[in-house]
């Protein structure tokens, strides 16, 4: 068994903000669009019918990995909110950045977010906070350090000033898109039959997991972003805490990690406090 380790000042502020508005978004193997935003239990009875009209005799087959996200997707229906520690690693413009570990609180329906940088330091202090229900296109943000003081600004979550710096955009972040996009990309994968899968068991912050490797040797036609895609799934509670996403690796090289996304010190239905969305 494996272990896993792991005006001017208005205008400062949105520069700063460049590394907490858009970064908890997580990528797939795949480069289509999303599914528009369908129900679990439409996107439960969909796995199930894939399972179910494309089997495959092979050990090694996507069905494994499909399994898993039916049951993440089951476990999830029972989610109310949740919060971690949300593990971020990633790389920008040819550039690994820094580890960052931001405590997440979300509440599942309707999705509120709110976000807080603990690490690194140079970002401590951070904030953002994203409510679905009140105006899908628009987020409140804070920056670090003395650029805290202006306090909160209300940002587009799509405004380049914010999201440069970032991957990824703050309006699908958290576990239920994490589920969806997993139960999207592995549909198709699941169909194109080019993917090859080894699943093992591992423990994955200090929790006993499985390892989903989904790697993609060939990708003649551009479809695939990743070479290889790794999802930890809980074995408790049935849900994805960890993803790591690499690029093609060059002859004799390992593959490179392109991002890392984690759900350290998971605490499913907490009964959060509401106040925390509203500033």
């Amino acid at each position: 068994m494996q272990t896993i380790t792991q005006g001017r000042f208005p205008r400062l502020a949105y520069i700063f903000f460049g590394g907490v508005l858009g970064v908890f978004i997580i990528a797939t193997g795949n480069a289509t669009q999303a599914k528009p935003d369908n129900g679990l239990k439409q996107i439960e009875d969909e796995i199930v019918q894939e399972i179910k009209n494309h089997p495959s005799k092979s050990n090694e087959s996507m069905d494994k990995p499909l399994e898993f996200i039916l049951a993440a997707v089951r476990s999830f229906e029972n989610v109310k909110d949740y919060k971690a520690n949300f593990i971020q690693l990633e790389r920008v413009k040819n550039k690994m950045q820094p580890e960052a570990t931001i405590l997440m609180q979300v509440v599942s329906n309707p999705f509120n977010l709110h976000m807080k940088y603990l690490e690194p330091r140079a970002s401590k202090g951070q904030e953002a906070i994203y409510i679905s229900g009140k105006d899908p296109n628009k987020m409140r943000a804070k920056g670090a350090g003395f650029l805290g003081a202006v306090g909160f600004l209300t940002l587009d979550v799509n405004d380049p000033k914010a999201c440069s710096n970032n991957r990824h955009n703050i309006t699908e972040a958290g576990l239920e898109a994490l589920i969806k996009k997993l139960e999207h990309g592995w549909i198709e994968e699941n169909r194109r039959k080019a993917t090859e899968v080894i699943v093992t068991d591992v423990i994955c912050y200090d929790r006993p997991c499985t390892k989903i490797e989904l790697t993609h040797s060939t990708n003649t036609d551009g479809y695939f972003l990743f070479y290889k895609n790794i999802v930890f799934f809980d074995k408790e509670n049935s849900l994805p805490i960890r993803i790591e996403n690499y690029s093609w690796p060059k002859e004799g090289e390992s593959a490179p990690l392109e991002e890392a996304y984690g759900y350290k010190d998971l605490k499913l239905n907490p009964g959060l406090d509401l106040a925390v969305f509203q500033k």
